[in-house]
């Protein structure tokens, strides 16, 4: 049976851009800077990437996230899809799910499982919980 596994939290400062009203609703691009921790590794990784939402009728918001963890040969890219449940005009939940690529020897093991996300977004600022999904 399946199980969960923490694999890291990502805490990162938002940086919204409004596009404006589209035929699938109001586009907002989030672009994201912070940092992840893990115990798969020591320290902390810097995390980059741009989360493409779009408002739905109800409120909440459609996620397509691109975005990159670590530098160099340490870089785990990950898509994620998924929804944010807006609570407030400036607090939101998301719920993710995630793929994973890397070419670190060590990670390798990410790009044949899939992840999990839930968090916080509040004041311009994220923190999520990043889990893997294990056989």
């Amino acid at each position: 049976m399946a199980t969960l596994e923490g694999f890291c939290r990502i805490e990162a400062t938002l940086t919204p851009r409004v596009l404006g009203n589209m035929p699938q609703g109001t586009r907002i691009d989030f672009g994201f800077e912070g940092m992840a921790t893990s115990s798969h590794w020591e320290g902390e990784r810097p995390v980059r990437g741009v989360d493409y939402s779009t408002v739905r009728s109800d409120g909440n918001m459609d996620l397509d996230i691109r975005a990159t963890i670590g530098e160099k040969r340490e870089t785990v890219s990950y898509r994620g899809t998924g929804v944010s449940l807006v609570k407030s005009p400036t607090e939101a939940h998301p719920q993710e799910l995630i793929t994973f690529a890397t070419g670190n020897a060590d990670l390798a093991w990410l790009n044949s499982v899939i992840g999990v996300a839930m968090g916080e977004g509040k004041d311009g600022k994220i923190g999520i919980v990043v889990y893997v999904v294990r056989d």
